[in-house]
C-alpha cells in the first residue's frame, strides 16, 4: 500500500514541476512515507529525521514531510516531538498535497489528519507514467471495518470505502493500454470489497475479479491483502478459473491457537482456516501460499506459541511475514500487559523463522526440472549492479517466485524481453530466487 500512496504522491506534485531525486541534498521537499504497523518503522523513521536535520541548516527552501501512518497516527503530536519538522499528513491528504506544501513554505507548520467523510472520499486513480511498468497497482478500496486488537489499520486507515467497479475496471484498462501486463489489486482488506457500497448491481470481491480478468491485454492478476473471514467459496472458485489470475494467495492467520485468535479477534479458528486452505488447494493444486505470524502476542503460553508451530509445519506455506507483538498505540491489545518477555518474544521469532526457512527451501528445490512461465520485468539485481558476468534478466512465475536467466548480449539491451512471457528451464534454486536457462 506505502508503494502505492508515494506513486499517487509523484502523481499528484509533477504537475507542479516537482521530480524525483536520489540525492537529499538537491532536495526542495522530502516526504517520509510511513507504516505503522510494527513500532520498529516508527523509531526508523524518527532516527532519519534526525539525520536529515542538517540539511535545513543550509537550505531554506527546504520543506521536511512525514505522510503515511505515522502521521496520521502522531498528528500534530508529530510536530512537537520534531522541531525541523514542517508537515504532516494522512493518506486521505495525498490529493491536498500540493496545498499543503504551499502552506509550509508560507512558514506555516502543517498537520492534516482528519478522515474524509466515506461519501465524500474520492480516490486518486492512478495515470500511466512516461516509463512503462510492467507491474502495476491499482487500489480498490481504503481501510478495514475489522478492528483485530492488535491492529492500528482501523486508526490510520479509517473504515472500508470501495472503489466502483467501473472506475476500477476503466483504471486497469488504461494501465495495460499504456503497457502493463500485469495488475495487484490493493486494499487493507480486498475480499469484503463492495460493501459499502450502494446501489442496485454491486459486484463482490470476486465478480470485480472477473470484470478485471475480462480487460484485453491483461496477463496477470494478482490482488493482497485478504482476511479469512472473507475468504468464501465464490472467491476461491475464481483460482484456476479466471485465465489471468496468479495461483498465489496471502491469507495471514497470525496465530495458530484458537485462545489467542479470539483475543485478536479474528473470529475463526486454526481448524477453519486449515479449511480455507485445504479448499484452495482443491481448486488451484498449484497455488503458492503466505502468511503473517505474532509471536509474543500478550498472554501467549509456550503451549499455544506450539500450536503455530504446529500450523506452519501443517500447512508448509510457500513464505511468511513473522512479527514479534509490538503494542500499538489506540488499539484494545495495547492496555493489555505485554506479559511475554523480549526474550521469548525473540526465541520465539527465530523458531518460527528456522522452521519456514527450511519449509520454503524445500518448496523451492521442488521447483528444479520444472518449465516455468516468467514475466519479464527487467536485468536481475545482479546484473543491474554489474555482479555478474552473465546477462541476466528476471520475472516472476504466476506463483511469484523470483527468476533469473541469461540471455544473448545483444538481447540484453533491446526492448524484445521486457514484458514478454518467457519460458525457463530451472536450473537451481536459491533461499528467494530461482536460476535458469530459455526453454
Amino acid at each position: 500500500m506505502n508503494v502505492n500512496d508515494t506513486d499517487r504522491i509523484f502523481q499528484v506534485l509533477e504537475p507542479f514541476n516537482y521530480r524525483p531525486t536520489d540525492d537529499p541534498a538537491q532536495a526542495s521537499l522530502i516526504l517520509l512515507n510511513t507504516c505503522s504497523v510494527r513500532d520498529k518503522a516508527e523509531q526508523k523513521m524518527l532516527s532519519q529525521l534526525g539525520r536529515l536535520a542538517p540539511l535545513k541548516d543550509y537550505n531554506d527552501d527546504l520543506i521536511l514531510g512525514v505522510a503515511g501512518c505515522v502521521a496520521q497516527q502522531e498528528g500534530e503530536r508529530l510536530l512537537k516531538k520534531v522541531p525541523h519538522l514542517d508537515l504532516v499528513f494522512g493518506p486521505d491528504h495525498i490529493a491536498d498535497l500540493p496545498g499543503l506544501v504551499e502552506r509550509a513554505r508560507a512558514k506555516e507548520r502543517v498537520s492534516e489528519t482528519r478522515f474524509t467523510k466515506r461519501k465524500e472520499f474520492a480516490f486518486i486513480e492512478a495515470a500511466p507514467r512516461e516509463e512503462t511498468r510492467i507491474s502495476e497497482f491499482v487500489t480498490i478500496m481504503k481501510g478495514c471495518d475489522k478492528v483485530c486488537s492488535f491492529c492500528i489499520v482501523p486508526f490510520t486507515r479509517g473504515r472500508e470505502v470501495s472503489k466502483p467497479a467501473d472506475a476500477v475496471v476503466r483504471e486497469v484498462e488504461r494501465l495495460v493500454a499504456a503497457g502493463a501486463r500485469e495488475v495487484t489489486l490493493l486494499g487493507q482488506n480486498v475480499n469484503s470489497y463492495g460493501k459499502d457500497l450502494q446501489g442496485d448491481r454491486i459486484p463482490t470481491f470476486a465478480q470485480l475479479l472477473r470484470e478485471v480478468d475480462a480487460v484485453a491485454g491483461l496477463e496477470r492478476l494478482r490482488f493482497t491483502t485478504s482476511h479469512p473471514m472473507d475468504c468464501i467459496d465464490e472467491l476461491v472458485g475464481c483460482f484456476g478459473e479466471l485465465r489471468t489470475l496468479c495461483e498465489f494467495f496471502h491469507l495471514p492467520v497470525q496465530s495458530g491457537n484458537d485462545r489467542i485468535l479470539r483475543e485478536m479477534r479474528r473470529f475463526y479458528t486454526a481448524a477453519e482456516y486449515r479449511e480455507k486452505v485445504a479448499a484452495l488447494r482443491r481448486q488451484s493444486p498449484q497455488i503458492a501460499l503466505s502468511t503473517d505470524i505474532i509471536v509474543g502476542y500478550p498472554g501467549e503460553t509456550d503451549a499455544e506459541f506450539e500450536d503455530t508451530l504446529t500450523l506452519l509445519a501443517d500447512v508448509r506455506y510457500d513464505s511468511i511475514f513473522a512479527f514479534k507483538y509490538s503494542p500499538r498505540p489506540g488499539t484494545r491489545a495495547a492496555e493489555l500487559p505485554d506479559s511475554v518477555p523480549e526474550a521469548v518474544k525473540r526465541e520465539r521469532l527465530a523458531r518460527v523463522l528456522a522452521l519456514q526457512d527450511a519449509v520454503t527451501r524445500t518448496r523451492m528445490e521442488a521447483y528444479v526440472g520444472q518449465t516455468v512461465e516468467v514475466l519479464v520485468e527487467g536485468p536481475s539485481r545482479m546484473a543491474s549492479k554489474g555482479q555478474t558476468t552473465r546477462w541476466q534478466l528476471m520475472g516472476r512465475t504466476r506463483t511469484n517466485v523470483i527468476v533469473n536467466f541469461p540471455v544473448p548480449l545483444g538481447e540484453f539491451w533491446s526492448d524484445r524481453w521486457i514484458g514478454s512471457l518467457a519460458t525457463v528451464n530451472v536450473e537451481q534454486a536459491k533461499s528467494n530466487s530461482l536460476y535458469g536457462t530459455l526453454a
